[in-house]
């Protein structure tokens, strides 16, 4: 198991993708960690109220041999991994997909990377990034800057709930 972690953690450093950090622990299964901020969840529960349809919740984090800081890596076998195809084509069902959460130079970062980069080019005005709907964490502003940038220059929408339309 030991070799398997520094071998995969060599990996996504020659990919380019980050440095492994070891965070504390948080967003545990039954802790407020866990938990969608109220003003998020209220609104979600609205949408759902308004429209009929209801909020497909998904979880991350419960593959052990891969990192967790996006939601569309998955284990398919033992020590490989698999983009998760399947989340991606619920997701393409929806008619503007808008995106939030924590942090916005981690998880919420890589999670929106993953979706834009298998994500049809024509199609890239669907996808909202909310920044103010997700926080940086310190010391790492440089890299959700740079995010943000990105993602526009692709063409994802980077806008705040004030100048959101639906």
């Amino acid at each position: 198991m030991k070799q398997w972690c520094i071998e995969y953690t060599r990996r996504l450093e020659a990919k380019g993708k980050f440095s492994l950090m070891i965070w504390p622990e948080h967003c545990l299964v039954g802790t407020e960690g866990q938990t969608v901020v109220t003003t998020i969840c209220d609104a979600m529960m609205e949408w759902s109220r308004k429209t009929g349809g209801s909020v497909e919740w998904v979880n991350k984090g419960q593959n052990l041999l891969t990192e967790i800081t996006r939601r569309f890596v998955r284990r398919c076998r033992l020590r490989r991994t698999s983009f998760d195809y399947e989340l991606l084509e619920s997701l393409k069902t929806s008619e503007k997909l808008i995106m939030c959460g924590q942090a916005l130079s981690h998880c919420v970062q890589y999670t929106v990377r993953d979706i834009a980069e298998h994500w049809p080019k024509e199609e890239m005005g669907k996808l909202v990034v909310l920044k103010d709907c997700a926080s940086t964490i310190p010391g790492f502003e440089d890299a959700s800057d740079k995010f943000l940038s990105d993602m526009v220059s692709v063409g994802v929408n980077v806008e705040t709930t004030e100048t959101l339309t639906m």
